[in-house]
C-alpha cells in the first residue's frame, strides 16, 4: 500500500520510548521506503487509525444485525438465499 503525505502543516509532539523499541523503530526505518521515524510512526498511527474506522463500521454492522426482530431476520435470510441463487445463475451462465 502506497503512503500519502499531508500538504497541511505537521503537529511536533514529544514522547518517550523504551530503548529497544526506538533501536526496531530506527531498524524498520533503514528496511522499509520510510524517510524517517516521524513518517513511519505516522504510517502506523494513519494505518491503525484506519482500522480502527473499519472495526467501528463492523461493530455497528454487528449492532444492526443483532437488532432485527425474529422476522427481519427470517426476511434477510430469504433475500440472501434469492441473492446467492442469482448470483449462481450469473456465474454458472
Amino acid at each position: 500500500m502506497g503512503t500519502t503525505t499531508s500538504s497541511c502543516a505537521k503537529a511536533k509532539i514529544t514522547t518517550s520510548l523504551d530503548q529497544k523499541l526506538v533501536k526496531e523503530i530506527d531498524d524498520h526505518v533503514k528496511a522499509s521506503k520510510a524517510r524517517s521515524r516521524s513518517q513511519l510512526i505516522e504510517n502506523i498511527l494513519r494505518d491503525w487509525h484506519r482500522e480502527q474506522k473499519v472495526r467501528e463500521v463492523e461493530n455497528q454492522v454487528e449492532q444492526y444485525y443483532i437488532s432485527l426482530s425474529n422476522d427481519e431476520k427470517d426476511e434477510d435470510r430469504q433475500w440472501t438465499k434469492i441473492a446467492a441463487e442469482s448470483a449462481k445463475r450469473l456465474w454458472e451462465g
